[in-house]
C-alpha cells in the first residue's frame, strides 16, 4: 500500500487513479484532511491556553501578591521582573513549538493533499484534451 492510498502524503502513483475528481469538498472530506484540521485546532487551543494562562498568572500575582513580586532574586532583579521577562521566553517557546508542529505534522499532509489535487487536475485536463481531440467535429470550410 502506498503512502498516498493511506492518506499520508505524496502524489499518487501512476497506477492509482482516483475515483472522483479532487475538488475542494472531496478533499475536505478525506480522513487525512480531517485529522490535519483536528490536530491544528488542538495545537492552537493548547498554545493559546498556555499563553493566556502565563499572562493571567503574571497579572494576578502582580495584583494580589505584590510582596512576592517585589522580592529580590539577585541584585535589582525581582521575581516580578523575572516573570515579566519570562513572558517573552514563553512566547518564543510557543512560536518555536508552532514551527516544529507545522514542519513535522502539517506540512507533509498538506503536500500530499496538494499533490493529490494537482494529480486529479492534470488527469482531468488530459481527459478533456483527449475528448476534444477525439470528438467528432463539424468540418468548416474556410474562405480564402
Amino acid at each position: 500500500m502506498s503512502r498516498h492510498s493511506m492518506g499520508l502524503g505524496g502524489p499518487p502513483s501512476p497506477y492509482e487513479a482516483g475515483p472522483e475528481p479532487a475538488d475542494r469538498q472531496s478533499v475536505s472530506r478525506r480522513p487525512a484532511y480531517q485529522s490535519l484540521r483536528r490536530g491544528h485546532r488542538r495545537f492552537g487551543v493548547r498554545a493559546t491556553a498556555v499563553a493566556v494562562g502565563g499572562f493571567l498568572l503574571y497579572v494576578l500575582l502582580s495584583g494580589f501578591a505584590p510582596g512576592l513580586m517585589n522580592t529580590a532574586v539577585r541584585g535589582h532583579l525581582t521575581i516580578g521582573l523575572a516573570l515579566g521577562l519570562g513572558q517573552f521566553v514563553l512566547m518564543g517557546v510557543i512560536v518555536w513549538r508552532y514551527l516544529v508542529h507545522m514542519r513535522t505534522q502539517v506540512t507533509p499532509v498538506v503536500r500530499g493533499l496538494r499533490g493529490l489535487v494537482r494529480h486529479h487536475e492534470s488527469a482531468e485536463r488530459e481527459r478533456a484534451a483527449f475528448e476534444a481531440r477525439t470528438a467528432p467535429r463539424d468540418e468548416e470550410l474556410r474562405p480564402w
